[in-house]
């Protein structure tokens, strides 16, 4: 496991006229896993499966990887400055079903939205309605929202290729998804997020809206195909007048390699 002091990154929303989908940030494997060689991860931004922007390691508040059932240790670059984020586990890793997990923890970032760009926003992150109807009041009174969000990405994939995964332990994050026979869980502080937005986004179908059942899971559409990334965020309002939304994001991203 590694770990580093928590980072802050200031992000600020686009003007009403380029509303989009704001790129996720996830981690993907630099190319195929081979038996008996490093492990090379990139974390990044971008369209997904495509990564335009480095991961700073300044950002990287936690990592953790295990190889069927075998922690694994993690590096990042000595240079501080360096656009992207790379996890080496130079030990042998053995083909097992279970393949390799990552999981990757940043740093709090803050993030300020205008108030023209909420409603785009809380359709994108899939905003429970009463949740929702709290930040349009906070939006309407301050003119914009201020949150403070923490992503936890995680990367599941094989070496050659596998038969799905083994269900597969929490890592301890905050907000997660884990393997769960032929589904995927959601898990907040370890327990199921029932009736809860998750979106699939693929290269071929594009992003699509899934909700999980009373066991916190989603199924993938069956026309799903190549690398799949699933998102999900909880929105998590203030406890006081003055205080501040908090935002934990959870993103998965399922090799190809895992059939």
């Amino acid at each position: 496991m590694w770990r580093a002091g928590v980072a802050v990154l200031i992000l600020a929303a686009a003007p009403a006229a380029a509303a989009a989908a704001t790129p996720e940030i996830f981690i993907a494997p630099t190319g195929a896993l081979t038996h008996g060689a490093p492990v090379l991860l990139r974390i990044g931004s971008g369209d997904f499966p495509t990564q335009d922007h480095g991961v700073r390691p300044g950002q990287v508040a936690q990592v953790r990887a295990r190889a069927a059932g075998t922690r694994l240790a993690a590096t990042l670059p000595a240079n501080p400055a360096s656009p992207t984020v790379t996890l080496e586990w130079p030990e042998t890793i053995r083909p097992h079903q279970n393949g390799v997990v990552a999981a990757v923890d940043l740093g709090p970032a803050l993030i300020e939205i205008e108030a023209n760009q909420i409603d785009a926003w809380l359709n994108e992150i899939g905003a429970a309605p009463d949740v929702a109807a709290t930040v349009r009041a906070v939006v309407a009174r301050e003119g914009r929202l201020s949150v403070t969000e923490t992503r936890h990405l995680k990367l599941m994939s094989c070496v050659a290729a596998c038969d799905g995964l083994a269900p597969e332990r929490p890592s301890s994050s905050r907000l997660e998804f884990v393997a769960s026979d032929e589904a995927w869980r959601l898990l907040e502080d370890g327990q199921p997020r029932i009736a809860h937005a998750v979106f699939v986004t693929t290269a071929a179908q594009g992003r699509r809206r899934l909700t999980t059942d009373r066991h916190g899971r989603v199924l993938l559409p069956a026309d799903t195909t190549g690398p799949v990334l699933l998102s999900a965020v909880v929105l998590i309002p203030p406890t006081t007048p003055d205080g501040r939304f908090n935002s934990e994001r959870a993103v998965l991203t399922i090799d190809a390699s895992v059939r």
